[in-house]
């Protein structure tokens, strides 16, 4: 009797497991994209249009750059560690090794990097360079992969939570005070160094994160296993913080400032999904070791629960791109009401391309077809902001290149299915 009432609770609770989880998540990812929303209303505000321009351009190339030094090792990692969480030693394995990896990455990134902005900007502006590198090695050292992979969720939820709050308050004194580029960045710098120490910490009190000696041989093959998944990542990234950081070397700082603002807007309803999307990843990569038909059909409910919640967000957004834009400028800029509205328009598109895409392919490991796919919607994107003749097109090219991962992936992932269907049935007969 005790034991039939145990199995009939099992499923309950671990579905209050999963939703207090997903909970956990969407506060994070909230405290995670409030501070960069903060940050733009902030800075735009105290620095004004045309030095909000030249810190949205860093920040932008940080984030772009960001995901070739991440090498798609978040993911990859992810993939590797879920399935054997139960093996200590291979799961730090893989720790030491990704983020040494990112380390080596990040060195030749910032070498290469500061080389171009000293002959194309000048070395006046080596302050914003040094608060860059500073980033962006936070950025390396972030083993919040980790957790998520552990669904140590709640760890994550404490760290996101003090971190940026903290830097809400240090941005919130310093740049209206010094109102300067520098303080700004700078600002973004701690707030990724002191995120990246403090989870280091953590780990190592929770006993998760143990040492295991260097071998420049599995590095390697990391690199080698990991390839596919920062190629469509970085062209996945080009239709974003790529695309801001593009319009920084030609369009004039107004409107770099305004599709960033359309950017940041977008990526903070982001902030609601990725809890859900990280989430079912995880579940997903779990699933891919049992059977196609068991990812599929998991798939489909993370599917419905994105769709629904990312109308309603899009919504909201649409709603608010007025009033967002006269509080970061302070005037009426109908160029970034504009960028907001077709931003905001594509959230559903792009959510949608992001299940079937990344999150789907790279768990089933098709990550070189995933990778294809992005790099057609990058020459989409290309080939449209060329075309258009418009103050808008970056926006117009961002939803062009949507659609156009959302329909490759959603014919790769059937014609996976019709084959897995041909041959369980054929088994069968």
């Amino acid at each position: 009797m005790r034991a039939a009432l145990l199995s009939a609770l099992r499923p309950v609770r671990r579905g209050s497991s999963t939703l207090s989880k997903l909970v956990e998540l969407a506060v994070t990812h909230t405290a995670t994209f409030a501070f960069p929303l903060v940050f733009a209303v902030v800075c735009g505000r105290t620095l004004g249009l045309h030095d909000y321009g030249v810190v949205a351009f860093y920040t932008a190339m940080a984030a772009f750059l960001g995901m070739l030094v991440e090498f798609g090792f978040d993911w990859y990692g992810v993939r590797e560690v879920a399935p054997q969480r139960d093996a200590p030693a291979r799961c730090h394995r893989v720790l030491v090794h990704i983020t040494a990896a990112k380390l080596l990455l990040c060195g030749l990134t910032l070498a290469a990097t500061v080389a171009a902005l000293v002959w194309h900007r000048g070395l006046h502006e080596w302050p914003l360079m040094l608060a860059w590198s500073a980033y962006m090695l936070g950025f390396a050292v972030d083993p919040s992969w980790y957790l998520r992979a552990h669904e140590r969720t709640r760890l994550m939820l404490g760290v996101a939570t003090s971190v940026r709050l903290s830097g809400i308050a240090l941005l919130l004194v310093l740049v209206p005070l010094l109102a300067t580029p520098a303080s700004a960045l700078w600002t973004y710098a701690c707030v990724s160094l002191a995120s990246s120490a403090i989870s280091w910490a953590l780990l190592r009190r929770e006993g998760l994160g143990g040492r295991a000696a260097v071998e420049p041989s599995y590095i390697a093959e990391l690199l080698r296993g990991a390839w596919a998944i920062v190629l469509g990542n970085l062209n996945g990234s080009l239709l974003t913080n790529g695309g801001v950081a593009l319009l920084g070397l030609w369009a004039e700082p107004s409107t770099v400032a305004a599709a960033n603002l359309a950017l940041r807007v977008r990526m903070a309803a982001e902030g609601a999904l990725l809890p859900l999307n990280q989430l079912g990843y995880v579940r997903l990569s779990a699933r891919a070791q049992e059977s196609l038909q068991a990812t599929v059909q998991l798939g489909r409910k993370v599917l419905i629960a994105n769709l629904a919640l990312a109308i309603g967000l899009s919504i909201v957004c649409m709603l608010a791109a007025p009033a967002v834009t006269r509080l970061v400028f302070k005037q009426d800029v109908p160029l970034a009401v504009g960028l907001i509205l077709l931003l905001s328009l594509s959230l559903p598109l792009h959510s949608v391309a992001g299940l079937f895409g990344l999150q789907s392919l790279v768990a089933l490991g098709r990550e070189r077809r995933y990778a294809l796919i992005q790099i057609g919607a990058s020459l989409v994107f290309c080939a449209a902001l060329l075309a258009i003749a418009s103050p808008q097109a970056y926006g117009w090219a961002v939803v062009a290149a949507e659609a156009t991962v959302l329909l490759l992936s959603g014919l790769t992932l059937a014609r996976m299915q019709a084959r897995d269907v041909a041959a369980r049935t054929g088994s069968a007969a």
